[in-house]
């Protein structure tokens, strides 16, 4: 059969999961992982047949997408940034809504024009820490994550794109005491209620780590109060606070941080969203 063929099967198989846009995306990338050919060679060799270890390794994955398992966890990678991180069961896909929350970290580091020090708390893959010590260099960046296989997955990522981060495993709502003070603190915490699992993408719920997704129900905002609190004792003067926050928590949270002696304004995504937000300390 033909790599042409091939990806027609691909898409019978899989066209009741995935919509159209998204499939041809999706066989482009299976196609790769299995043969390492580009999309460039993928038309090169669309006659060329596969051989029958890549038919298994095919229906294997394709199994695994039936199954509702992310592309970004078969193949091991995913982007962010421009950049290619590894990826794993032990951390969160990144997605572009984070860009835009470093985008916005590095509009304001580009403004103060100085050395900062961060400080990512729920590091995860390290994608944030990552990408803001590669846009920000001479700034100095730690990371915090409960998760050792977390970590370790940030490391690797770390080392493969030539930063130098501090690495740091410590559960944050545990912690009386951060490690020093820093410019910026930032968070992509836990956000969803427990209660929302149910209506959530089999491939978010079943697949991505539900300590690094979900909250108790009684208490959404435990992450950003914890965070909050520790601000006030550990950022510099004029230090900032920035999270990524769940689309319909911007009245709760604006609440919290005036509760806590913030003044805090929240930024929309690409899709219209509140997503972002960023507190400073009243003077």
């Amino acid at each position: 059969m033909s790599l042409l063929a091939t990806k027609q099967k691909i898409k019978n198989q899989l066209s009741d999961h995935f919509d159209t846009i998204e499939l041809n995306s999706l066989i482009t990338m299976i196609i790769e992982h299995i043969t390492g050919w580009n999309q460039v060679n993928q038309i090169i060799h669309k006659d060329e047949p596969f051989n029958t270890q890549q038919e298994q390794a095919l229906e294997t994955l394709i199994a695994q997408l039936q199954e509702g398992k992310p592309i970004q966890y078969i193949t091991q990678k995913a982007w962010f940034m421009g950049e290619t991180y590894g990826v794993n069961e032990s951390v969160l896909i990144p997605r572009p809504e984070t860009e835009e929350l470093v985008e916005w970290i590095i509009d304001y580091a580009t403004i103060k024009n100085t050395s900062l020090k961060i400080l990512d708390i729920g590091t995860g893959s390290g994608c944030i820490a990552i990408a803001l010590q590669k846009a920000l260099p001479s700034c100095s960046i730690s990371a915090i994550d409960i998760s050792e296989a977390a970590l370790n997955t940030a490391k690797i990522n770390a080392t493969a794109l030539n930063t130098n981060i501090e690495w740091i495993q410590e559960d944050i709502l545990q912690t009386a005491y951060l490690p020093e003070n820093y410019d910026v603190i930032v968070s992509n915490p836990p956000y969803i209620p427990y209660k929302e699992k149910t209506d959530m993408q089999v491939q978010v719920k079943n697949f991505e780590p539900n300590i690094a997704l979900f909250v108790t129900n009684e208490d959404p905002l435990i992450f950003y109060r914890t965070i909050a609190r520790l601000g006030k004792q550990y950022l510099n003067p004029n230090g900032q606070l920035f999270f990524e926050m769940h689309y319909d928590q911007g009245k709760a949270l604006l609440a919290l941080f005036e509760e806590m002696g913030y003044h805090a304004e929240i930024k929309k995504d690409m899709f219209g969203k509140d997503r972002m937000l960023r507190a400073s300390i009243k003077k």
